[in-house]
């Protein structure tokens, strides 16, 4: 091997080490404390619902925005494979309403898959941005 070579792999190796990325563990307890430090007002439903945006949070948690630009935390009862990679959300809701325990969202690559809602929670936008922020700070805030 040449130097060249021994210091590219040094760095690659390095670069590696110092990735800090959450387990999904570790990040949903890092949104439940967010949620319990912030006393953030759950509810059983959103009324009016109309979807107009999400963002998510990894696997369990996700933003869902409503039509007048309204976010609400939505954690889900379990994880929800390829939530995490998906570019379009699929939505299962009651009439204008979307509720806890009954409604569920899904991956549209995988809409046999249904992830049910656990919780909703009222948010600021200012809430919504720290929390996509929460576990990666250079993520960019909401616009």
């Amino acid at each position: 091997m040449t130097l060249i070579s021994r210091l590219l792999f040094a760095i690659l190796i390095l670069s590696g080490c110092t990735h800090n990325a959450l387990t999904d563990i570790e990040r949903s307890a890092l949104y439940q404390t967010y949620i319990s430090d912030n006393h953030l007002e759950q509810v059983k439903s959103i009324t009016t619902f109309r979807y107009d945006g999400w963002r998510e949070l990894g696997k369990e948690h996700l933003i869902i925005f409503t039509s007048i630009r309204k976010p609400y935390l939505i954690t889900l009862k379990s994880r929800c494979v390829g939530l995490r990679f998906s570019n379009t959300l699929g939505i299962n809701h009651t009439g204008s309403r979307l509720h806890t325990r009954f409604d569920s969202i899904f991956v549209t690559s995988f809409p046999e898959q249904k992830c049910f809602i656990k919780s909703i929670h009222k948010l600021t936008r200012e809430q919504a941005d720290q929390m996509s922020d929460l576990d990666e700070p250079d993520k960019k805030p909401f616009n």
